[in-house]
């Protein structure tokens, strides 16, 4: 197997948590275990972003319910709404700076030979290793630890990150076919968002059982298993983590047609 060089990003702009729930829920129909939906909200600040890493609500067991308060809150301030005009305008300001940051992005992409502009792939593949490690390293460091809270923190930071190398790519494809007129190397880069989609759906299908699997065998958790329940979701884990490592493959295939394609530019 060739090594990795994938992360996420997609040619629709992110990980939708939906995806990764259907995978589950299809394999659930297999046999395999339920998972608890709860709330399918994704809050805007992600949508924004161009990714949506909104895993923990999915689940029930990482709900937080905290009855501590402040001293001297009441309990009218504590439910207030929150001001809907400043929620907008945050908002609309977050969308504006993305569509100056990829118009930014595009300008420069544009400037760039061809070889210089599949370079940029190259270069962003490179940098979704790295930002999937660390997603990785977190995710690890927070089931050992058992603080589900930090769970969202980590998926912000991650989707700022991948935010940023899905619009560079997804240049660089607008770049090849309105630009240079090359059809066939955006549908090369088309596939690389499409099997890069597919790998991070899988991806949060993936923490999901981990984190419920994690959940089901702590010595303080609330939600207690049976043994074929726990066997089961060994398995999904198991079974995701292959379907992941054939879609890294797919990725590679693809990247090695863009440098071949880059090679034949430099010849």
């Amino acid at each position: 197997m060739k090594t990795n060089t994938s992360s996420s990003s997609t040619s629709r702009n992110g990980i939708h948590i939906e995806d990764a729930l259907s995978i589950l829920s299809d394999r659930a129909k297999g046999g395999g275990d339920n998972i608890s939906s709860g709330s399918n909200s994704i809050p805007d600040e992600l949508k924004a972003m161009g990714q949506q890493l909104d895993i923990t609500g999915q689940m029930d067991f990482a709900k937080i319910n905290c009855s501590c308060s402040l001293k001297g809150e009441t309990r009218e301030s504590a439910t207030e709404a929150p001001d809907n005009n400043l929620e907008d305008d945050r908002h609309k300001a977050m969308k504006e700076a993305r569509i100056k940051r990829t118009a930014e992005i595009q300008g420069k992409i544009d400037s760039m030979t061809i070889s210089e502009a599949l370079e940029t792939i190259f270069q962003a593949q490179q940098e979704r290793v790295a930002t999937y490690k660390t997603f990785e390293k977190g995710l690890t460091t927070i089931l050992k630890s058992g603080n589900m809270t930090n769970y969202p923190v980590l998926c912000a930071k991650i989707t700022a990150s991948f935010s940023v190398l899905s619009d560079t790519i997804n240049a660089v494809k607008s770049s090849m076919i309105n630009h240079r007129k090359r059809n066939d190397i955006g549908q090369i880069i088309t596939q690389l968002q499409r099997h890069e989609s597919e790998k991070l759906n899988l991806t949060a299908a993936w923490h999901l059982e981990r984190l419920r699997l994690n959940n089901s065998t702590s010595v303080v958790s609330s939600e207690k298993l049976d043994d074929k329940t726990v066997r089961l979701l060994r398995q999904g884990v198991a079974s995701l983590e292959g379907k992941i490592s054939r879609s890294a493959e797919l990725i590679n295939d693809t990247i090695d047609e863009l440098r071949c394609i880059m090679a034949e530019e430099m010849g």
